[in-house]
C-alpha cells in the first residue's frame, strides 16, 4: 500500500507555510526564527492520523505565536540573553526562553 497522498502533501504543505510567513515577517522576524515557530507548532501534529486539517492548525498557532514575538519591544534580545560564550544557541532553546518569556508578561 502506497502513503496516504494526504500525508505525504503536509511536509510540502508546511514549506509553503513557512516560505509564506517568512516573507510576511521578513521586516521583523529572522527566518530561522519564522521556521522555529513553524517547526515546533508542526511536531506535535506531525504524526496526526487525520492530517487533512494540520496546515491549518499550524498557521493558525504559528501566526499567533509570531505576532505575540513581534508585539515584544525587542524579540531578539532573547537570542542574545545567556549566550554562555557560544555562537548562537538552538531554535527550540530560543522558543522556549520566548515561551517563558510571553508567559511571565501574559
Amino acid at each position: 500500500m502506497g502513503a496516504n497522498t494526504a500525508e505525504a502533501a503536509v511536509p510540502d504543505t508546511i514549506q509553503e507555510l513557512t516560505n509564506r510567513l517568512t516573507a510576511s515577517y521578513a521586516n521583523l522576524l529572522t527566518a530561522a526564527t519564522v521556521r522555529g515557530v513553524v517547526q515546533d507548532c508542526y511536531q506535535p501534529l506531525s504524526n496526526a492520523r487525520i492530517p487533512n486539517y494540520v496546515p491549518i492548525l499550524v498557521e493558525h498557532s504559528s501566526r499567533t505565536k509570531l505576532r505575540q514575538l513581534t508585539r515584544r519591544s525587542d524579540p531578539t534580545i532573547l537570542l542574545h540573553e545567556h549566550s554562555d560564550g557560544m555562537r548562537s544557541h538552538s531554535i527550540a532553546r530560543v522558543y522556549r526562553r520566548v515561551r517563558v518569556a510571553l508567559a511571565r508578561s501574559a
